[in-house]
């Protein structure tokens, strides 16, 4: 039963990913095959750290502290995709060469993303430290192999998706974040 609850942690502070390794996928135009496992081993060790973080900060944070990283959080994944579509539709040359953070491949830009992706995760090492009996080591190699194992896959499809639906699959990739934000937004304050 241990095992399932560690499964169920890992996979609510991951599904993120599903949604924005597709979308880097799309947005990756050369992308290598090394390029989902780098992304995926970013992702899962910011997930875990961040897990850890959070358990271990807790004493530090107040009881809004939760509803500080979910706007941050969301707020962030709505701007990137507003980002997507304004670029989507530029017609300025500068615009159009320059990638957005979700193409590129760098250590900053991957590392923006990641904790971008992983504050979820900090809110929920600050609820398992405030009531929970798990052990955060457990949890935290879980959400970070979830964390894997959605990302590369979702890289690999999104890669596929991006040859069919060409130079305005970052307006659609970019809709998608925003609308997540939004619904992230949404279902913390139990709109439903």
């Amino acid at each position: 039963m241990e095992f399932v609850k560690y499964l169920l942690i890992g996979v609510s502070v991951s599904l993120d990913e599903l949604a924005v390794g597709t979308i880097k996928g799309v947005q990756v135009k050369h992308m290598r095959r090394v390029d989902p496992w780098t992304t995926g081993l970013y992702f899962a060790v910011f997930q875990g750290v961040m897990l850890i973080i959070g358990f271990y900060g807790a004493s530090l944070f107040s009881k809004g502290s939760s509803a500080v990283t979910e706007w941050i959080a969301d707020g962030l994944l709505m701007l990137i995709g507003a980002n997507m579509v304004r670029e989507a539709f530029s017609k300025n040359d500068e615009n159009a060469k320059q990638q957005d953070l979700l193409a590129r491949m760098d250590v900053k830009s991957m590392s923006v993303l990641s904790l971008t992706m992983s504050l979820d995760a900090l809110a929920v090492g600050v609820s398992l430290a405030l009531g929970h009996r798990l052990d955060i080591w457990w949890a935290s190699l879980s959400a970070a192999l979830v964390s894997l194992a959605i990302t590369v896959p979702a890289m690999f499809v999104g890669h596929k998706l991006g040859h069919k639906v060409g130079a305005k699959g970052g307006a659609f990739g970019g809709a998608i974040l925003i609308l997540l934000g939004i619904y992230e937004l949404l279902q913390y304050y139990k709109v439903f």
